[in-house]
């Protein structure tokens, strides 16, 4: 995976997932910089490399980051025991632009967990992993093949589901005292969530407005409820 330009090299310098940097012309202090982060960089880069990201700004520096594999969702949920896990469950997310922005609003508050399916939904892209500044590479990202049964497993170690759904039946979600294992849904950006994720859902919240406009971007959404849910 690639992330492109100067500031998601800054965003990854603490990290540990960067392989080598490319810099398609010479910066003094770029280079002070990597060298003081004991980062590999290279002038050299592949003509193939460099027309494929073409449409790109990249600014002339392509990251190529370390290929982590992330634990299975089972593994992960056995080997954290923490009193305190929030978890964001997307339900068929297709708009990369959405994805990118929800997985940075995502690590911003140090979601746990981000998991979805692995059909019927906008993959990690690279214009996904540059629109979420990096965020991507922090998170642990679980794709499963059925949502129902990552959604019980959840269950079986005391997580709560509170899914995003305007209705009747769907509570003001500043009115609510959320778990100290909490797992939020959000869904579709035109279908919302699916019938049977709601009829799983522990709760069904929302956010009121004050304006003719009912819904709001999912991304947008995303933010609001992730901010109440983490600095509860």
């Amino acid at each position: 995976m690639y992330l492109f330009g100067k500031k998601a090299l800054y965003d990854n310098l603490n990290n540990s997932n960067i392989e080598i940097v490319y810099l398609n012309k010479k910066d003094d202090s770029l280079v002070k910089i990597l060298n003081e982060n004991n980062i590999k960089y290279s002038f050299q880069i592949n003509k193939g490399l460099l027309k494929k990201f073409s449409k790109i700004n990249h600014q002339n520096i392509i990251i190529k980051l370390i290929d982590n594999k992330n634990s299975t969702l089972d593994e992960f949920l056995k080997s954290h025991d923490d009193k305190k896990l929030t978890f964001l469950l997307l339900d068929s997310i297709q708009d990369p632009n959405n994805l990118g922005s929800i997985l940075r609003t995502a690590e911003s508050f140090g979601v746990n967990g981000v998991i979805f399916k692995k059909d019927n939904q906008v993959d990690i892209t690279d214009t996904v992993s540059r629109i979420s500044m990096g965020a991507v590479n922090n998170l642990n990202i679980f794709k499963v093949t059925n949502l129902i049964d990552a959604i019980n497993k959840l269950k079986k170690y005391g997580f709560w589901i509170y899914s995003s759904y305007i209705s009747n039946q769907s509570q003001d979600f500043n009115k609510i005292r959320y778990s100290n294992r909490t797992c939020l849904v959000v869904g579709n950006e035109n279908k919302g969530i699916s019938s049977l994720i709601i009829k799983n859902s522990d709760f069904l919240i929302h956010i009121k407005t004050i304006g003719k406009t009912q819904s709001l971007n999912v991304g947008v959404a995303t933010g609001i409820l992730l901010q109440k849910i983490t600095m509860q």
